[in-house]
């Protein structure tokens, strides 16, 4: 019993699972000028929740409402989002400020010159969104190779640096992107808890506990083409080749949970096919390339460096992430009730998936 409370708290958790939480920050820095040119792209979702700007009491802000209360959206962000030079607070109040719609989701986006600045003393505090979402970021990209960052609930400062990045450097930084974001997308590793749970049938069924090391190549086979086919997804939109509807890839994300599930619940177990993981895998790539399509890096070197980063992070992270649940698979596999836990689990997916499928297209 015990177990199962575990289980159904641990779903209860995922239910924001990869939803996007992002405000980017691009900063472009002339050596020579000293002039600093600001561009913070902030997603208005979590702004309109609040009924002040809902003023019609429809429940659907237009940009309309957005505009008129512009002034009011930019104090917000002044408040949360503190520029230093030094000790001197630099204001934001009288930015450029646009409205636009990207991947479905709408933005705000203020720019701004600043004069005379010495990027060695500026620095940034930000605690934008952390009290509604925990898991909301601020993606920074410095342009002419000073590097990235990201600010959360656990790291809300950044001092920038007038040294350039080396790409070793950009590297590493996106890799931890990719693990990040990966362990964020709760819906994406449990579409792969999905994929593992036929191996844990194939454990439990007597005739098969002694043939670990055929079941482990089928294992690793499964996983390598799902990780092939999102790999080459999220390099194809990042590269701006297709870039499809965000709304459209994540509900298809949620479909192809609810249709593994399904398939686990009803004891067709046959189903993890390589064309099936492949198709599903392609989902899920475009999923993953949000953040990289919407930093836009002028070297083409540096984008192609974080672009291998950021899909090794998200591999590493997915390795992580297997690593742990095979045990925890494995003991499951050899108790007598492996084929009711098994249907449980599927079944609590299964009611998640729909609930991400009727929240992605605006029916819930």
């Amino acid at each position: 019993m015990k177990f199962i409370i575990l289980i159904l708290l641990f779903f209860t958790y995922s239910l924001n699972a990869h939803q996007l939480m992002e405000n980017y920050l691009k900063v472009d820095f002339d050596d020579d000028s000293k002039i600093l040119s600001m561009s913070l792209k902030i997603e208005t979702r979590l702004l309109e929740n609040n009924s002040f700007i809902d003023d019609n009491k429809n429940e659907i802000i237009s940009f309309k409402e957005l505009k008129a209360h512009q002034d009011f959206l930019v104090a917000y962000t002044q408040k949360h989002f503190n520029l230093f030079l030094v000790d001197k607070k630099l204001s934001i109040l009288d930015s450029k400020v646009s409205f636009d719609r990207y991947q479905d989701q709408t933005y705000m986006t203020l720019t701004k010159t600043f004069q005379n600045i010495n990027l060695d003393l500026l620095r940034l505090k930000y605690d934008m969104f952390f009290d509604i979402e925990d898991t909301h970021k601020l993606l920074i990209h410095l342009s002419d190779k000073r590097g990235e960052h990201t600010l959360d609930i656990s790291n809300t400062k950044y001092s920038f640096s007038s040294l350039r990045l080396s790409e070793f450097q950009r590297l590493y930084i996106f890799i931890k992107d990719g693990i990040s974001h990966i362990l964020d997308g709760l819906d994406h590793l449990l579409f792969v808890l999905m994929l593992l749970i036929p191996t844990v049938i194939t454990l439990h069924q007597k005739s098969n506990r002694n043939n670990i090391k055929s079941i482990s190549i089928s294992l690793l086979k499964i996983i390598t083409i799902f990780s092939l086919a999102h790999s080459l997804t999220l390099f194809i939109s990042a590269m701006g080749f297709i870039k499809p509807n965000i709304m459209f890839i994540e509900s298809a994300i949620a479909f192809s949970i609810f249709v593994v599930a399904l398939m686990n619940f009803l004891g067709k177990y046959n189903h993890v096919n390589y064309k099936i993981v492949f198709l599903f895998g392609l989902f899920h790539g475009f999923g993953f390339a949000n953040v990289l399509e919407i930093v836009q890096m002028d070297d083409i070197i540096s984008f192609l460096v974080a672009l291998f980063g950021f899909n090794l992070g998200v591999e590493l992270g997915q390795i992580f992430v297997i690593a742990l649940l095979l045990p925890f698979l494995y003991l499951i596999a050899k108790t007598k009730w492996c084929i009711s836990i098994i249907k449980l689990i599927s079944f609590v997916s299964m009611l998640l998936s729909i609930y991400w499928l009727l929240q992605r297209t605006s029916l819930l």
